[in-house]
Order: structure tokens, then sequence, then C-alpha cells
């Protein structure tokens, strides 16, 4: 519980130190589905909304992104818990498109996300497919928005070696 009040914290904060550049196109909703969820997790493009839906988007790689973040194919090692994020994409004023994202959150070496190419958003534009490493900030918001944290992946509780009795 402390460990998801320090994400969400650290998560609010940047939010309130910067903005996407993309805030003004992009996702008007996100659906996620996955293993440990009761139901679905919908986050919605409304003013009350905590967690930035195109801001997921970006760390999802779904806008303009740094070219070294780009992954040649599949990440190797454990990339944990699947994640499908379907975004209802703005396409045109009140017209959205979906587009379907695979999501580990919780991978080896930082989250990462797969769009599975040929996906085609409005006016015939294709968004970029394949695999993305969205780091820390991906697990952060994500986890900010009730992805649940496997046990694996928990932080550990520090050890307290008992007091040293002499007598």
């Amino acid at each position: 519980m402390k460990l998801r009040l320090l994400v969400a914290a650290m998560f609010t904060a940047a939010l309130a130190l910067g903005s996407t550049a993309a805030s003004a196109k992009g996702a008007q909703q996100i659906t996620v589905t996955g293993p440990g969820l009761a139901a679905p997790i919908r986050l919605t493009n409304s003013p009350e909304a905590l967690t930035s839906l195109n801001r997921i988007a970006e760390k999802a790689g779904l806008f303009e992104h740094p070219a070294d973040r780009d992954l040649p194919g599949r990440p190797s090692g454990d990339l944990g818990p699947r994640y499908v994020a379907t975004y209802d994409w703005l396409i045109a004023q009140a017209t959205t498109a979906p587009l379907r994202q695979d999501l580990y959150p919780f991978a080896d070496g930082g989250a990462v996300a797969y769009t599975p190419p040929g996906q085609r958003v409005g006016g015939g534009g294709r968004p970029p497919g394949g695999w993305y490493r969205g780091g820390v900030e991906l697990n952060m918001l994500l986890v900010a928005a009730d992805v649940p944290i496997p046990p694996s992946h928990a932080a550990p509780v520090p050890v307290v070696a008992p007091p040293v009795v002499t007598g």
C-alpha cells in the first residue's frame, strides 16, 4: 500500500511539473484488461482524471519519441504479465477509432509496449508498430491507474535485525 501511495505521489508531482506536447490530440479513452483486475480499467479524457491518457500513450510510444527507445524485436528476459490497452483514438472532431497495444509494465529492464503493426487511425495514418521501451515512466503511470503490482515485483520489506542481547 505504501508503495502504491509513493508511486501515485511521484506521478502527481510529475504531472504538475510538466505537460505533454501531445495533449491536444490522441487518446480520448483507454480500457485496460489483464491479470489481477476484477474489472477493466477505464480511463477517460476528463479534467477530473488523475491520469493523463495522452501521457500514457506518449510513454507507450504512440507519439513522436526518442529513437533509442524503439526495440528491434521482443526484448529478452521475463516480460511479466501482459495487459491489453485499447485506446479510443481521436481521428476527427468527435470521431474515434480503436487502437490496441500490449503493455508489459513489469518487464525486466523496465516497462515495454508492443503495438501490432498495420493498425490504421484516421485518414490512413498508422501509429508506429513494434516494440518500445517505456521504462519506469510507463510503469509509474500504469500503477497509478490501478494496474496491480505482482508480488514478485513489490518492493521488499526491509529486514531489521533483532537487538543483540548480552548478558
